[in-house]
């Protein structure tokens, strides 16, 4: 688990490190206001996008947990709810392949 993501303007180093990384080859190539405004257009797609987000958010530091041991995944009733869920789509895939003739 990673720590929460932070907002994009708020001087996060991890995502300034990549879009420092992901502007670099372009500084000799674009005007100054040029390449300021591609590193806010890459750090705002690099905090919001739904893909580049989680996978930037894999890069950061993992908050340390706060006790070791075992952490239950779900409650007991959840699992017993989804159990019961999965056998009955169980069941109705299998009477729908005892069918009548098409």
């Amino acid at each position: 688990m990673s720590s929460p993501r932070p907002d994009p303007d708020d001087g996060d180093p991890t995502l300034e490190a990549r879009v420092a990384h992901a502007v670099a080859p372009y500084a000799d190539l674009v005007p100054a206001e040029d390449l300021e405004a591609l590193r806010a257009l890459t750090s705002r797609f690099l905090a919001t996008h739904p893909v580049a987000a989680p996978l930037v958010d894999r890069l950061r530091p993992r908050t340390p947990p706060a006790a070791s041991g075992e952490v239950d995944r779900r409650e007991p009733a959840a699992l017993a709810e989804a159990a019961q869920r999965l056998a009955a789509k169980a069941g109705a895939a299998k009477g729908r392949g005892q069918g009548g003739a098409r």
